[in-house]
């Protein structure tokens, strides 16, 4: 639109300049008022032409801040999101990673309770053995008998202690290295899906902030613009009416 503006002014200014080409050669009072009056005009025209285009920089320069101000606040949104994304990640991480080492000492637990019920249960066993083994050598002189059943329970009682002292804790120990390996393998993810978000969230921020200065710069452009097109009419329209009164000075 302000390219077809200019392209008529200097149309019609063209014209308007048509008579001093025809009539060059007529230097009478009248010709040269009708000169200056058409110079005054042509001013004036090129006023309101010039505020036309200045008004019309002006909105463009609006439009270009206000879409500006609208993406960077669609950015900026979306840096929030990522931001609650983030933290909602890092809450499930640490969340998954206190129910593995739960998980590790439960099963340590469970580990510690089963070996105990089963030495408990042989033991039991090799306990009856033995009191079954000393009535008969009582009762029927079996005393060999009782003597090997208990050798055979001091090797088992041996055994169970040996068991529960070094084979559950090495289980349970387990159970927990594995727990705690969850642990870390959950934290190690939450991590990176933390700092993925994290990192999302401070290009948004960036993009939305690149945003605003683009607008700004975009606007304050075409304020620029505007302003030089309407020097430049009014220029041209100056010069006009400058032309013609000097015209009409000499002509007096």
């Amino acid at each position: 639109m302000t390219l077809i503006r200019a392209f008529v002014f200097l149309a019609t200014f063209a014209i308007a300049l048509a008579p001093f080409a025809v009539f060059a050669a007529d230097d009478s009072p009248e010709h040269l008022q009708a000169e200056l009056a058409n110079g005054y005009a042509q001013l004036d025209g090129a006023r309101a032409q010039a505020n036309s285009i200045q008004a019309d920089a002006n909105a463009s320069a609006q439009n270009e801040r206000m879409i500006a101000v609208l993406k960077s606040e669609s950015m900026r949104e979306r840096q929030l999101n990522n931001a609650a994304n983030a933290n909602a990640l890092d809450e499930i991480a640490n969340t998954l990673a206190d129910a593995a080492r739960n998980q590790g000492m439960a099963d340590s637990r469970n580990s510690l309770a089963i070996a105990n019920n089963q030495i408990t249960t042989l033991l039991a066993n090799v306990d009856g053995n033995l009191a079954n083994a000393q009535m008969m050598a009582q009762t029927r002189g079996r005393w060999d008998e009782w003597f090997n059943a208990r050798a055979q329970a001091d090797a088992l009682h041996q055994g169970g202690d040996f068991i529960a002292t070094q084979v559950i804790q090495q289980n349970m120990a387990n159970d927990m290295a594995i727990g705690a390996q969850r642990a870390s393998t959950a934290e190690a993810q939450g991590i990176a899906e933390v700092a993925a978000s994290q990192g999302m969230a401070a290009a948004e921020l960036l993009a939305a902030d690149t945003a605003l200065q683009a607008g700004e710069l975009a606007a304050v452009s075409s304020e620029v613009d505007g302003g030089n097109e309407a020097a430049d009419v009014i220029g041209q329209a100056t010069t006009s009416l400058q032309n013609a009164e000097a015209q009409a000075a000499n002509g007096r």
